[in-house]
């Protein structure tokens, strides 16, 4: 859906518009907060007098989040622990095998049998596959079901999507695509906020001042936000050319053809962003006409991210959430993984809760 033009594409990404309805996006916001609190509550109790600050893996937790709740709101179906590991194992192997090496090494396709990561990427690919299908025939097997959530607009729409194989492909497309995009840049936010702690301070005064009903109306949250996706975007743009083209250097793009640029080439852009490297929300206050432009994290056009309405409110929920509660700072710098979503591998962040004179219930009661 996201890659292909057409009327086959449009047909597609019509069927499942309907689940990204602001009632939509709310309930399943809702639900990420939830899962935010609970996830807040457990690493609370992790601490005590004498250790009042505790230290997790940024990219994990927020991943762990934002699966739970996307897979029980859009999908109706609860993962386990053990559902959602394996999960996150089988993308890694079959991603980096069919995005990155594959398309490089052609004949590692040829050869896969005698290639054991070529085996393996096999078997995590038909490990999500066998997931699908146990969404989809959970699903068909439930008595009522809610109206317009993913997987039923997906599974009801048989023009869409004629066969279980297009259904549940698209299932774990965006299954996929919700976890890791929206999880990612979470952390990307959260771990630029543990660098810059002066700029941590100003978003969780900013955010004291409002009830957390009204958060997302807070402009230093919007620009931190803004800037923590700029400096690192989790995306690529990915889109099939529906026409040859020939480009300035006249070389021949063929009809069909992926074409893949990542979005940190516009987004770091020196002529563009000046001090492009800098992590400095202050520079949306008053942003020129080439920045706006410039920065678009969800793509633009027929083919732009189709649930990013829902990003947006889980990334504005949790980050805040977040903010509020803890005190951050770096543990474990990691690395930065490019691979098809660009992601924080291993990097740590240390917690320390927040005293705070003014506590703002969930609800937005004073």
């Amino acid at each position: 859906m996201g890659t292909v033009n057409g009327a086959r594409g449009h047909a597609k990404r019509k069927a499942v518009m309907p689940a990204f309805s602001s009632k939509h996006v709310k309930r399943m916001a809702e639900v990420a907060l939830n899962k935010t609190e609970a996830w807040i509550k457990l690493m609370v109790e992790r601490t005590t007098e004498d250790e009042p600050s505790f230290d997790f893996n940024v990219s994990e937790e927020m991943v762990g989040i934002v699966l739970s709740a996307l897979s029980e709101t859009a999908f109706e179906y609860e993962m386990s622990e053990q559902e959602k590991d394996v999960f996150g194992k089988d993308i890694e192997l079959v991603m980096t095998e069919f995005i990155r090496k594959t398309p490089v090494f052609p004949f590692r396709s040829l050869l896969g049998w005698f290639i054991p990561e070529r085996r393996r990427a096999v078997a995590a690919a038909k490990s999500l596959n066998a997931l699908s299908i146990k969404i989809m025939k959970e699903f068909r097997a439930k008595e009522t079901t809610i109206e317009g959530t993913i997987i039923k607009l997906i599974m009801e729409s048989d023009g869409a999507f004629p066969t279980d194989d297009e259904k549940g492909a698209q299932l774990l497309g965006l299954l996929i695509a919700g976890r890791d995009t929206t999880a990612h840049s979470i952390a990307f936010v959260l771990i630029e906020l543990a660098k810059n702690p002066n700029e941590q301070t100003k978003l969780r005064e900013s955010l004291s001042q409002i009830s957390p009903e009204n958060w997302a109306t807070s402009e230093h949250l919007h620009r931190v936000l803004k800037e923590g996706m700029r400096l690192n975007p989790v995306g690529l743009s990915i889109r099939e050319t529906g026409r040859d083209i020939l480009t300035s250097k006249k070389e021949l793009i063929p009809k069909g053809s992926l074409c893949v640029m990542h979005h940190l080439m516009l987004f770091r852009d020196p002529n563009v962003f000046s001090n492009p490297n800098a992590f400095a929300p202050s520079r949306w206050e008053e942003p020129t006409r080439e920045m706006m432009s410039s920065f678009h994290p969800f793509s633009l056009g027929k083919q732009n991210c189709v649930g990013q309405s829902l990003a947006r409110a889980e990334v504005y929920g949790i980050v805040a959430r977040v903010c509020s509660e803890f005190e951050l700072s770096m543990g474990e710098e990691g690395i930065v993984d490019h691979t098809l979503t660009t992601k924080p591998e291993g990097a740590r962040l240390r917690a320390r809760k927040v005293c705070r004179e003014v506590q703002y219930p969930l609800d937005g009661s004073t």
